[in-house]
């Protein structure tokens, strides 16, 4: 089954999508993908299944499922990996997206094209169902609620197979393990997790009428550093001054190009469009910087090639200055904009933002990362 998931033409774009975006232009290093990235997850969430099943009762089709999850979790991912999110899509549409539920959608997209994949899920003993847990496995965060159980791929007491992909509970997860170990790899950077000891250390246990993941006590500062490393790679790699300069010349060539690329169709609107949207990997700019003129925008076309020249010639945007914005919300970018520069127009639209999160995730810059965190003693 999953061989024959990785032997399809959209799984197989992820070899074009590289893992750290536009890392690789300040570390050469840095040329893994979203392809190895995926495979990875899925082996370590069989990994940790085949830990937790000798204290609950797992079934081999749920054991499935959790690796075609880890397998197919960033297949919905565009060009440049969270650039294409962050910095294009939710510039540019006002709708909800985001490549956790593109993955979804691709996902169900394989299995409606590929009768291959269909009907070796069902020979495996998949129904509908699993096919929707699958779907929660990958975008968890949709139906995070504290309140109420609103999963329906599985019930409560099997509340800690969704802590295995995507923990959005804890943070603790086969993704975030492969990709920081994976990342440190190619970056030349010290890993200090210890996943394995992590994940042979962990134990299920019932909270508030749920079965959760917990880990032994004297194993926090694993855990901390699990974290620590993260915001680590972030401020060497993920945000280096380099690499935000290109990702705003990119964020800024998609926007020029979006009446570009496609005669027939806006670039962003291609998250709508299915086979379109799974054409686009890293080459986009390739594509652009090939194109030989527009009937439509030959201006835009022309300023975009510029803009690829100056990637290519190294004569990047320059960092100006860099801030703490004092009362701004770090998502309304305007408003720290306008903050910065004030009324000046001329100024403002000859200056890019980006702001720089160095946080332990969710719980911010100071907040504790282990507070979400169930930990057990030896009693």
């Amino acid at each position: 089954v999953l061989v024959g998931i990785i032997d399809t033409p959209e799984f197989q774009r992820l070899r074009n999508i590289k893992q750290t975006g536009v890392v690789y232009y300040v570390y050469p290093g840095a040329t893994h993908n979203r392809f190895e990235h995926c495979i990875g997850v899925c082996h370590l969430a069989g990994q940790m299944v085949d830990k937790l099943s000798a204290q609950r009762e797992i079934t081999p089709v749920e054991k499935l499922c959790v690796q075609i999850a880890g397998l197919v979790h960033d297949i919905g991912h565009g060009p440049f990996s969270h650039l294409f999110d962050d910095c294009f899509i939710q510039e540019i549409c006002e709708t909800e997206w985001s490549h956790e539920l593109q993955s979804c959608r691709v996902f169900d997209h394989i299995v409606e094209t590929h009768e291959k994949v269909s009907s070796s899920l069902t020979a495996a003993g998949l129904t509908d169902i699993d096919l929707v847990f699958i779907k929660e496995l990958i975008n968890a965060k949709e139906y995070k609620s504290e309140d109420s159980w609103l999963f329906k791929g599985r019930p409560r007491d099997k509340s800690f197979l969704y802590e295995i992909v995507a923990n959005e509970r804890t943070g603790v997860d086969v993704d975030k393990f492969d990709y920081l170990m994976r990342d440190c790899y190619h970056l030349g950077v010290n890993c200090t997790l210890d996943w394995r000891r992590l994940v042979f250390k962990m134990k299920i246990v019932e909270k508030d009428g749920q079965q959760r993941i917990a880990i032994r006590d004297k194993e926090k500062d694993n855990v901390f550093n699990m974290f620590y490393l993260r915001m680590h790679l972030r401020r060497i790699a993920y945000q280096h001054a380099t690499c935000t300069s290109i990702e705003l010349m990119i964020s800024d060539i998609l926007k020029i190009c979006n009446e570009v690329v496609f005669d027939d169709m806006l670039l962003s609107d291609t998250i709508h469009h299915m086979e379109r949207y799974l054409t686009l990997t890293d080459g986009v700019l390739e594509t652009v910087s090939n194109m030989r003129h527009s009937n439509t925008h030959p201006k835009n076309l022309a300023k975009a090639k510029r803009l690829i020249h100056r990637i290519k010639t190294r004569k990047l945007y320059v960092l100006l200055a860099e801030t703490p914005p004092s009362t701004a919300s770090f998502k309304d970018q305007k408003k720290i904009l306008n903050e910065i520069v004030g009324e000046d127009n001329d100024l403002a639209e000859n200056i890019g933002l980006s702001v720089l999160r160095l946080n332990f995730g969710k719980w911010g810059r100071t907040g504790d990362p282990l507070q979400a965190i169930l930990f057990y003693d030896k009693n």
